[in-house]
């Protein structure tokens, strides 16, 4: 009756061929034999009946005494063709008939009133079978053999899933996909973890059934029909944008996986900011939408966590291998590599710790449990990245127009686009009727940065060109201050250049271009002229040098 019964459709529409549980075995046997007594084997005919295997009989007419039964088939089987002969033993028997024959067995053969009340139903049938194998699983477990426990928890669970008892059958389901996947089973496994996400689904356990469905996903690809998986995602989705009720953390390592790209590992300087790319693997079988993705940061000398990498656009995941970009904040100086991607797709939180190869770029071999130690990322220690100077020091006349030289020197340091701030102190002001001037040279002179002393003489502006000589390749540019900044041009990125700036120094107790007569002696603090200068480079103009 059990094996009759019509099977019931799986979860997520899983198409599955039935398992070969019905006796086929019993079958093949006795027509075996019986084909054996086609050939005249007498020696199976015994007290008016013909045995067959496990206490199956068939009656044989009672009437007709032994010899003559004997001869009566040898009879047939001498005077009758190979292919069509008459005797007792007809036709092969058929299943059914022998279902028949089996219960007329064991009726005439089981004496005990409670085994035979046992199999007089389904019901009782599968009530003592529960008792008997309950008691073995216990008997395995108590004797530490425990996978062949857990093997009886699974009869025991797909008997509670069939009378829809969902919270045994999952508990039991549970110890059993456990030793599967623990072995590597993933055949025996593709057959019970559906009835398990069932079980969890019906008992509105959300984590549960999140689990069991990228479970799933995990598995082979072979063992499942396309659409099978798709149905196995869309769940995950449906559930993350429409029904869940709270925030549901899940672990999505064995389904997605990531790796720093190959190369050498990124490197900044102490305070740089930038990109940072990623490769990861995705094993869902179509495109999916990530709300937000974060990325840690783990740094290799000590225990402390590096930052955290977050892309807040949502990001689309195809099946296979996906670059993702994240902007690269400072980190302190060290090496780092590749901690723990995190990410949201509606309420549902995902977390995945699972490290890919990193092959090529054509590999399907995307998973890997171990722990990269290839830095992705190294922030040297603070150093001088650039360097301003005076190209020449020498004093400066009151109240006339008269150039400085502020040489500006990359040190192994790119200074592509760096804006440079200029501030006049008390008695010094830019003349803005003149442009300010930049050229490239060769080798920057040492001086003092900005200062002039008003009582001095004026020097020979000749004498700049004898600290700082003009390369043959010379850039010249003409630029324009813009609220108190100027732009270097790109040329200036990576060779020393100098800019020339028109200024003047402002005294208001004497006229322009007057005599004072004898001068007045006045201290070296009223003498003094400054000019603030602040360069502002980098990546992210996040660089100073003040």
């Amino acid at each position: 009756m059990i094996l009759q019964e019509t099977p019931r459709v799986k979860h997520f529409g899983i198409q599955r061929k039935p398992l070969p549980l019905e006796p086929t075995i019993l079958v093949r046997e006795a027509n075996r034999r019986r084909s054996s007594l086609s050939v005249g084997n007498s020696s199976e005919i015994f007290y008016g009946r013909l045995e067959f295997n496990d206490g199956l009989a068939a009656d044989v007419p009672a009437k007709m005494p032994q010899a003559d039964k004997a001869h009566e088939f040898m009879m047939s089987r001498t005077y009758s063709s190979p292919g069509n002969f008459d005797c007792s033993i007809g036709r092969p028997m058929r299943l059914a008939e022998i279902f028949v024959a089996a219960e007329h067995a064991l009726k005439k053969t089981i004496s005990n009133p409670d085994l035979q009340k046992i199999l007089s139903s389904v019901e009782n049938f599968e009530q003592k079978y529960m008792e008997l194998t309950k008691g073995a699983a216990d008997n395995y477990h108590h004797s530490w053999w425990k996978r062949y426990g857990v093997v009886l928890d699974g009869e025991i669970a797909a008997v509670c899933f069939k009378r829809g008892n969902f919270d045994l059958a999952a508990k039991s389901y549970e110890k059993v996909c456990a030793l599967y996947a623990g072995e590597g089973w993933e055949d025996l496994l593709a057959e019970v973890l559906p009835n398990l996400a069932e079980c969890q689904k019906s008992l509105n356990d959300e984590a549960g059934y999140l689990l069991s469905c990228v479970r799933l996903l995990s598995l082979d690809k072979g063992l499942f029909l396309s659409k099978e998986r798709q149905a196995f995602q869309s769940e995950v989705v449906s559930l993350a944008h429409n029904e869940m009720t709270n925030h549901v953390p899940l672990d999505v390592s064995s389904l997605i996986t990531f790796s720093g790209n190959p190369g050498p590992p990124m490197a900044l300087c102490d305070g740089d900011t930038g990109i940072l790319s990623v490769t990861v693997w995705s094993g869902f079988p179509d495109d999916i939408t990530l709300d937000s993705l974060t990325l840690t940061l783990m740094a290799t000398y000590n225990a402390d966590e590096g930052g955290k990498l977050r892309n807040s656009n949502a990001t689309v995941l195809k099946p296979g291998r996906n670059t993702i970009t994240f902007p690269l904040p400072p980190q302190k100086p060290g090496s780092y590599v590749l901690g723990v991607l995190t990410g949201h797709i509606g309420q549902l939180t995902f977390r995945s710790h699972s490290f890919s190869k990193g092959g090529p770029a054509d590999s399907d071999d995307f998973m890997s449990y171990e722990k990269p130690t290839r830095p992705i990322l190294k922030v040297f220690k603070p150093r001088p990245l650039a360097d301003l100077s005076a190209s020449i020091s020498s004093a400066l006349l009151i109240n006339e127009t008269q150039w400085i030289g502020i040489i500006a020197q990359p040190i192994n340091y790119s200074l592509k686009g760096a804006v440079l701030h200029i501030d006049t102190g008390p008695g010094l002001m830019i003349e803005e009727s003149h442009s300010i001037e930049m050229e490239s040279y060769k080798k920057a002179g040492q001086g003092s940065v900005g200062m002039a002393n008003s009582g001095d003489a004026t020097k020979d502006s000749s004498a700049a060109a004898k600290d700082c000589s003009p390369a043959a390749d010379k850039h010249f540019e003409q630029l324009c201050l813009v609220s108190g900044k100027i732009e270097f041009p790109d040329w200036a990125g990576d060779v020393a250049s100098i800019l020339w700036i028109p200024i003047r120094a402002i005294d208001d107790k004497l006229a322009r271009r007057s005599s004072s007569g004898a001068p007045e002696k006045r201290s070296i603090v009223d003498r003094m002229r400054t000019i603030a200068l602040k360069l502002e480079f980098g990546i992210s103009k996040n660089q100073i040098y003040d």
